[in-house]
């Protein structure tokens, strides 16, 4: 399959997959894919199984609120018929079948026993799946965008993974270049025997580093092609994405994220919760007891968590801010870097001509320019990453801000199991 390249990127991508074999066709049943960043959200959308979690998730609070509401309603009507019967005329103990109507009376009587855990979910139950249907629902709304985020790091992972890849191979074929030099050199009296064993050391150490970097590209294959849903033996080609040009306004963004920030919605819930749940305890035990100072605890270290969560939160986003800063800077010195080395490069090529330059010295100007495009590489996944990350918290997604494993901090729990 022949692949029109579009940049030099492009074409340093597909040098590379031909200097391993990526390029190479392919055996009966692989199938070699060439991708751009937006396609590979498209499939993203189609199959990542994040946004099926999520859908599952919405229904499952839905029904969680259905079936907490029947339940309520189930305590309640048992809290009226008992406190109709009680209220009745007694059973007449002469009365043959009183046994049996006594027996009766209590069946339809039963209740849960009336302690705190009941009556707080009698009274805020329905509130605490509401919550949690909404809290839900706004996970759902923005599973979209950590896909996104998901795909974007999963894209520039893999082309950094090919970056240092080639400049992997380019260091190795320099070692083994000056390898061979000082062997020849050796053969005739002017190299040591110390030198001899330091080239063949550097060779293996880049023989090393070259099969390392081929096991983390691979590993970032394998990463991207689970997000975006395809197949683990589907070779890829990936086109280099455009940089975004956005511009933010910093307080703008940390207003809007802590305002809309799912983190600090679930950080919420709980204290809410927590702080229905002392004030009930305070009403039904004195400051004394354990339950009391159980329950204070809880609200406690509800409060500290929310707050926590809101410093978290801020400060993820000033951080990516300056992250994203930090990397529109040192985008043009990395271009120039880039263009530096290519010019090195080319002058190499001419003085070999001529004789005024070894191989050995032309394969280090090709390493310095396969490191110097690696580390132009990394400077754009920083600045794509710090760019979707603020797009994302301005929409309220701060999980990845933060590093928190969950959206919502985990305040989505079933609310029956407060009961």
């Amino acid at each position: 399959m022949v692949f029109k390249c579009r940049t030099m990127a492009v074409a340093l991508v597909i040098v590379l997959a031909l200097m391993t074999g990526i390029g190479q066709a392919a055996p009966s049943g692989l199938e070699v894919v060439e991708l751009t960043l937006e396609q590979c959200l498209e499939l993203a959308a189609e199959n990542n199984p994040q946004l099926q979690l999520a859908a599952v998730a919405l229904d499952q609070a839905k029904l969680g609120l259905k079936e907490t509401k029947s339940e309520v309603r189930k305590l309640k009507d048992a809290e009226k018929v008992k406190s109709e019967t009680n209220g009745g005329s007694p059973i007449n103990g002469d009365d043959p079948f009183a046994p049996v109507m006594e027996m009766i009376m209590g069946m339809l009587t039963m209740a849960p026993p009336s302690d705190l855990e009941t009556t707080f979910y009698k009274d805020h139950g329905v509130w605490m799946a509401e919550e949690q249907v909404a809290l839900a629902q706004a996970g759902y709304d923005l599973a979209g965008e950590g896909v996104r985020l998901a795909v974007i790091n999963a894209y520039y992972d893999l082309l950094q993974g090919e970056a240092d890849l080639v400049t992997a191979l380019a260091a190795e074929k320099e070692a083994l270049e000056a390898r061979r030099a000082v062997v020849a050199q050796f053969k005739v009296g002017m190299a040591t025997p110390a030198q001899d064993l330091a080239a063949e050391a550097g060779r293996a150490g880049a023989r090393a580093a070259r099969l390392g970097a081929e096991s983390v590209r691979e590993t970032k294959r394998l990463a991207l092609l689970r997000e975006i849903g395809l197949s683990s033996d589907t070779r890829l080609v990936l086109s280099p994405p455009v940089e975004q040009q956005a511009g933010f306004e910093l307080e703008q963004v940390v207003q809007s994220a802590l305002e809309s920030s799912l983190e600090i919605r679930g950080a919420q819930f709980q204290f809410d919760a927590a702080e229905k749940k002392f004030d009930l305890t305070g009403k039904w035990y004195p400051d004394i007891t354990y339950k009391y100072k159980g329950s204070e605890c809880e609200y406690l270290e509800a409060q500290i968590k929310l707050a926590d969560t809101k410093i978290a939160v801020e400060s993820g986003v000033r951080s990516s801010y300056n992250m994203y800063l930090a990397a529109k800077e040192q985008l043009l010195p990395a271009q120039r870097g880039v263009e530096q080395a290519r010019h090195d490069l080319n002058a190499s090529r001419a003085k070999l001509e001529v004789g005024a330059a070894t191989e050995l010295d032309l394969l280090s100007a090709k390493r310095a320019l396969a490191q110097a495009e690696s580390t132009l590489m990394g400077v754009k996944k920083n600045y794509a990453m710090a760019t979707a990350s603020l797009q994302a918290a301005a929409k309220g997604l701060t999980a990845g801000l933060t590093g928190a494993t969950a959206l919502g901090g985990g305040a989505t729990s079933d609310v029956r199991s407060q009961r």
